[in-house]
């Protein structure tokens, strides 16, 4: 069962006309459960809570496009790159007594 997601990005450091920041928002699906792969990413201990965010949050986004758009030149070389770096990921975690990080 897909999982739907939710994301807003709001520029709140200052500038300097004194005026809100620029946002935009977006919603997107994963098969993957984006939470219970950040709470195994947690456990690993690889990065702080904030950054662990981050990565399961940019690793899915990007994942999911790459996959969409695989057979464009655009991708030709990081698409092998990326699915080495998501085995590499998943065989850390995998020997850590994690299933699948991913």
């Amino acid at each position: 069962m897909p999982h739907t997601y939710a994301i807003e990005v709001t520029d709140i450091g200052p500038r300097s006309d004194g005026a809100d920041g620029p946002s935009y928002d977006f919603t997107f699906t994963s098969h993957d459960d984006l939470n219970e792969i950040l709470a195994r990413i947690q456990r690993r201990g690889l990065f702080d809570e904030t950054e662990s965010k981050v990565f399961v949050t940019g690793l899915k986004l990007l994942g999911g496009v790459l996959l969409k758009h695989r057979r464009e030149p655009l991708f030709a070389e990081l698409g092998p790159a990326f699915g080495q770096f998501m085995k590499t990921l998943k065989a850390g975690t995998k020997a850590e007594g994690v299933q699948g990080a991913t």
